[in-house]
């Protein structure tokens, strides 16, 4: 009689392999992107930080601004500036503005 030969099934064997290879390389990708978009994240903190810093340094240059222009905008001055220069005032020439026309 002949021998009865058994084949043995080496796909699933290759199946397994492949994977948990498979399993392995997710994994270290999801290690590497993970440390890759926390380290990104806080960069991008720190570039909102320091612009928000600096926001807030030119709003005070702003006000500051602001509180030089009205100072010198005043009337007194004006009329001071213009007797310096040897101007008059004629009454029937003045108009007035307000801020919100």
């Amino acid at each position: 009689m002949a021998k009865i030969v058994k084949k043995r099934k080496k796909r699933s064997i290759k199946l397994q392999v492949f994977s948990i290879f498979m399993l392995s390389l997710s994994c270290v990708c999801y290690l590497g992107t993970s440390l890759f978009v926390r380290s990104y994240n806080n960069s991008l903190s720190t570039q909102k930080q320091q612009l928000e810093s600096q926001i807030a340094a030119l709003e005070v240059e702003n006000d500051a601004i602001k509180v030089t222009i009205q100072n010198l905008s005043t009337r007194d001055r004006v009329v001071s500036i213009a007797n310096d220069a040897g101007l008059t005032m004629n009454q029937s020439n003045i108009v007035t503005i307000t801020e919100g026309e």
